[in-house]
């Protein structure tokens, strides 16, 4: 029976011992793709920031694009303002290429029959 026992306790021993090797082995294993895992979310974190910094360049050159299209757009506004105020007659020539008659002339823009006359033969289309 002791021959026996000692059968059994080795067998169970070696066992063990071959168990023992296989999870150290199985964590040399975790411990390697841990390793590598952790490097994988730090060079991530760094593209991550780096997403982030060009992100906030890109707002502020958005932000600073707005304000110069702004200032364009009320420098256009000004211009556009000072043409009509330079050219009293445009609205009144726009008015005769729209296909205005001289009596409207006359009432809307306060002309005179000889002025309104004039500007029919200088704008006005041939089918008038």
């Amino acid at each position: 029976m002791s021959i026996d026992f000692l059968m059994v306790n080795s067998v169970a021993f070696v066992l063990l011992g071959i168990a023992c090797l296989w999870l150290a082995w199985q964590q040399r294993k975790l411990k390697q793709e841990n390793l590598t895992l952790m490097t994988q979310i730090e060079s991530i974190n760094k593209d991550l920031a780096g997403v982030c910094s060009a992100a906030v360049k890109v707002d502020t050159r958005i932000t600073d694009a707005n304000a110069g299209i702004a200032e364009l757009s009320e420098q256009l506004m000004q211009y556009q303002q000072q043409e009509a105020d330079a050219l009293p007659y445009h609205n009144v020539i726009q008015k005769v290429r729209d296909g205005a008659s001289t009596d409207q002339l006359i009432k809307e823009c306060g002309l005179g029959q000889e002025e309104a006359a004039l500007l029919f033969k200088l704008h006005g289309t041939d089918e008038s």
